[in-house]
């Protein structure tokens, strides 16, 4: 069951706009407000899905990459940033090779 609008408002609020994985503020931008979505901690499976207490705000980009996470056994939010940073290792060093495939060169950061 999908979750209310209000709901979503209050998740939102509750987290105080922010990606409660790698810590992206939703209100930065128009684009980064848009990103906003609510993941649900426990699966689909679990009747209390939908209790705020299983709710939290994350950016598109964090929420895409934890499909996996009900099926990995990964219910809190801790459990959840570290299995982030790991997979984010991974798109890094793509990233910085892309990078340097189409300018020559390593970014700046």
């Amino acid at each position: 069951m999908a979750i209310s609008e209000m709901t979503w408002h209050e998740v939102f609020d509750a987290c105080q706009g922010r990606c409660q994985y790698c810590g992206a503020d939703l209100v930065s931008s128009l684009l980064a407000y848009r990103c906003a979505e609510v993941d649900h901690l426990l699966p689909p499976s679990n009747p209390d899905r939908d209790k705020p207490e299983n709710l939290v705000l994350a950016c598109r980009p964090c929420n895409g990459s934890l499909s996996r996470a009900h099926g990995l056994g990964l219910f809190t939010v801790a459990q959840r940033k570290a299995y982030l940073e790991g997979t984010n290792a991974g798109f890094e060093a793509r990233r910085i090779q892309h990078f340097k495939a189409i300018y020559g060169r390593t970014p700046v950061e």
